[in-house]
């Protein structure tokens, strides 16, 4: 119906899996009463909603253990207050006979959450402890934008809110969690189809006189006749009078 050719720019792929990037290096350690490190633990991280995996814990999975990080995106939101010129664009994949044109980007927020799962709460604090402090309230991410271009655009991700969720009720052989649950919004752009434009690489231009009695043909044409728009190059003009 919008009439675009199948085309598949990866950009929410990239967004998920530059969040993803920043959580997969989270390490917790455990201590002995003398202080000494007892066991260092190297927190997993995976995309998918916090209800999944403690379904998991509580069926008595053996192959799911706490700590564990996990996330989602949760919704997408046109955001009209970073809009762009409709006629702005970039051109990219340039070559001596074409060029790729994309327009400018349409301006969405994703929302994220990431859920810190927890069997005791010195774990949760030690993880927040190495979050936190590193959004204020925003944190900027290079991301690659368009996966046939090397467009780098530095990414505000934006922390929201922090809560916690402590199921501490049951009887005693019932599993406790402790979930530290942070939304974020990442503030980026998608890109419609790009298009392929033919690179003008000669002017014809026929002048004559009032009345026809004389005129004269100029082709100009690039100096080199191999060079890009992004080269250093002249112009040849060849004037023929008729």
């Amino acid at each position: 119906m919008l009439g675009n050719d199948e085309q598949y720019n990866s950009i929410i792929r990239n967004y998920v899996i530059a969040f993803g990037s920043i959580f997969n290096d989270i390490t917790i350690v455990r201590r002995n009463s003398d202080d000494t490190i007892q066991k260092s633990i190297k927190v997993p991280l995976a995309y998918g909603p916090s209800e999944k995996f403690l379904a998991l814990i509580y069926g008595n999975d053996k192959t799911i253990e706490l700590p564990r990080i996990a996330f989602e995106i949760t919704t997408l939101q046109y955001d009209s207050e970073r809009k762009l010129s409709k006629l702005g664009g970039h051109t990219h994949d340039i070559t001596s006979i074409s060029k790729k044109f994309v327009y400018n980007p349409v301006p969405y927020d994703i929302e994220f959450d990431l859920f810190i799962m927890v069997k005791n709460a010195d774990d949760g604090t030690q993880i927040l402890e190495q979050i936190l402090p590193y959004f204020t309230p925003s944190f900027s991410i290079p991301i690659k934008e368009l996966s046939s271009d090397s467009l780098l655009r530095n990414t505000p991700l934006v922390l929201n809110m922090v809560s916690l969720e402590d199921d501490y009720d049951g009887d005693f052989y019932t599993k406790r969690s402790i979930t530290w649950t942070i939304s974020f919004t990442m503030k980026g752009f998608l890109y419609g189809n790009d298009k392929d434009i033919p690179i003008i690489r000669e002017i014809t231009s026929n002048v004559s006189d009032t009345n026809n009695s004389a005129s004269s043909t100029s082709v100009t044409t690039p100096d080199p006749i191999t060079s890009t728009p992004v080269d250093d190059y002249g112009f040849s003009t060849d004037i023929t009078n008729t």
